[in-house]
C-alpha cells in the first residue's frame, strides 16, 4: 500500500470517527432532552389531575380542558419513551429462541430487527408527518387546539429513532442493552 493510500485511509477513519462522535453527542443530548420532557410531562399530568380533582370536588366547578391536555402529554410520553428505550436497547423483545442460535445468526437477526425498526421509523415520519400537517388547520375540544399536537408525536419519535439507529450503525457499543446484567 502506498503512503497516499495510507493517508487516505487514516483520513477516512478520522472522518468516520468524528461522525460517530458527533452523532453520539447529538443522540445523547436528544435522549437527555426526551428524559427531561418525559419527567416534566409526568409531573404536569399529576399537577393537572390534582387541580382538576380540586376544582371538581372542592370548588364544584369542573375544568373542561384537563383531560385533553393530559391526553396530549400522555401521547408524547409514550412516543418519546419508545425512542429512548430504542436507543438503550430496552424495548420489548422475545428472544427465547434467538439466544439459542449461534452468535453469527444472532447478529444477522439483530440487523434484520434494526432494519425493520428503521423502516417503521420511516413510516412514522412519512405517514405521521403527513397526517399531522394535514390537520394543522383543524381544531377540537374545549381548548380549541389543533389535533396536530397529538399527531406530531409519531414523526418526532421516528426522527429520533432514525438518529439513534444511525448511532448504532456507527458505534458498536450502542448495540448493547443498558441496564441489564450480562453473564
Amino acid at each position: 500500500m502506498s503512503s497516499h493510500q495510507q493517508i487516505g485511509n487514516k483520513q477516512d477513519e478520522a472522518s468516520a470517527s468524528f461522525l460517530a462522535i458527533a452523532i453520539g453527542s447529538l443522540s445523547g443530548w436528544m435522549e437527555a432532552l426526551c428524559c427531561f420532557l418525559i419527567g416534566l410531562f409526568i409531573a404536569s399530568i399529576v399537577v393537572i389531575t390534582l387541580v382538576s380533582v380540586w376544582y371538581r370536588y372542592v370548588l364544584d366547578n369542573p375544568l373542561s380542558w384537563t383531560e385533553q391536555i393530559c391526553g396530549i402529554l400522555f401521547v408524547w410520553i409514550t412516543f418519546m419513551g419508545s425512542a429512548v428505550l430504542y436507543r438503550r436497547v430496552l424495548h420489548i423483545a422475545i428472544d427465547m429462541l434467538l439466544v439459542q442460535l449461534p452468535s453469527a445468526l444472532q447478529n444477522v437477526f439483530y440487523w434484520i430487527n434494526e432494519a425493520l425498526m428503521l423502516i417503521l421509523a420511516g413510516l412514522m415520519i412519512w405517514f405521521g408527518g403527513s397526517h399531522a400537517f394535514a390537520n394543522v388547520g383543524q381544531t377540537f375540544g374545549a381548548l380549541e387546539i389543533t389535533p396536530s399536537w397529538f399527531y406530531f408525536a409519531p414523526p418526532i419519535s421516528g426522527i429520533l429513532m432514525v438518529l439513534f439507529g444511525i448511532e448504532k450503525i456507527l458505534d458498536p457499543k450502542k448495540r448493547i442493552p443498558e441496564g441489564e446484567l450480562h453473564l
